[in-house]
């Protein structure tokens, strides 16, 4: 009888082993490129509403952010040897991103990850791909020069973005008494003020340009003058303690970064028009950035 039962937990152990729950654990055991080379699969998380670097078009991923990881994706094919590398593309937030890294549901996130001690407890970053200052939009209408001059009043930031924790930081400072609004999309939060519901919201200055620049109403509205925050980098977010992981796609982006096709591509998203509507955003590339594409030297934040 003991012969016998040692024989049924075994086999039961050997099922076990097999069912999609183990193999799941098992996946997430190994490291990234491990993995990828297994399922010959990456997955990678994008954004409907971070214009011009993670939206939709045509029912596909677009943007600069997209196109980046893109050319990190055929250099995961080149480097593993895989002819055909299958992409699995999902949907993200930034409420929602540090989850589907943390478990292994994306290999890498293609929006612009901003970066703050704080979210790199979270998740890894690679080096930057852009540099961009806090700002606010608001309605011409409201006679809004600087967040003083929002004191008292409610606030609109998008949930899981670094501009939470600054705002707190610049209420708790200067006892501004502002009400912060949490909204999870950004497409929403801006028609929030563009209907004047709300009197300002506060973002990244290119996502604030991306967004007034699709608006239908673009005269009635202005992006403070005032910076709210120093530039800020944004990279690729990835799986902590992956340090194999991330120095390829660190060594890929640079590589890419200090290359002429670089410019050519910041060029394309930023100071050409964007079809198919034809919109130029007009923002140069940043000093930070600049002194990026003429460094070999590693990024250290």
């Amino acid at each position: 009888m003991q012969s016998k039962s040692l024989l049924c937990h075994f086999f039961l152990g050997l099922l076990l082993l097999s069912s999609p729950l183990c193999r799941a654990h098992n996946l997430h055991s190994k490291k990234t490129l491990e993995k990828i080379t297994e399922t010959n699969t990456i997955s990678l998380g994008y954004q409907d509403d971070a214009f011009p670097f993670s939206y939709v078009e045509n029912k596909q991923p677009a943007g600069y952010s997209i196109e980046i990881c893109n050319k990190v994706v055929e250099a995961i094919k080149t480097k593993l040897k895989l002819k055909d590398l299958k992409v699995r593309w999902i949907k993200s937030s930034t409420a929602s991103q540090f989850v589907l890294i943390k478990n292994h549901a994306t290999d890498i996130m293609c929006i612009p990850a901003f970066y703050s001690e704080a979210r790199h407890q979270k998740a890894e970053f690679s080096i930057p791909y852009f540099f961009s200052s806090t700002r606010f939009i608001t309605r011409k209408n409201n006679h809004t020069d600087t967040i003083e001059d929002l004191a008292g009043h409610s606030i609109l930031v998008k949930s899981g973005t670094i501009y939470v924790e600054q705002l707190h930081n610049i209420n708790r400072t200067n006892d501004l008494n502002l009400n912060i609004e949490l909204d999870n999309n950004n497409r929403a939060a801006f028609e929030e003020v563009q209907s004047g519901e709300l009197p300002a919201l506060v973002s990244s200055s290119a996502i604030l340009k991306g967004m007034l620049a699709l608006s239908p109403e673009p005269d009635s509205l202005e992006i403070s003058d005032e910076t709210l925050s120093p530039p800020i980098p944004a990279g690729l977010l990835l799986p902590l303690d992956d340090n194999e992981f991330k120095s390829f796609l660190d060594e890929t982006l640079l590589s890419l970064i200090t290359s002429k096709d670089f410019t050519a591509l910041y060029q394309r998203w930023f100071l050409s028009p964007i079809p198919p509507k034809a919109i130029n955003l007009n923002i140069p590339m940043s000093a930070d950035l600049k002194a990026l594409t003429t460094t070999t030297a590693k990024y250290v934040y």
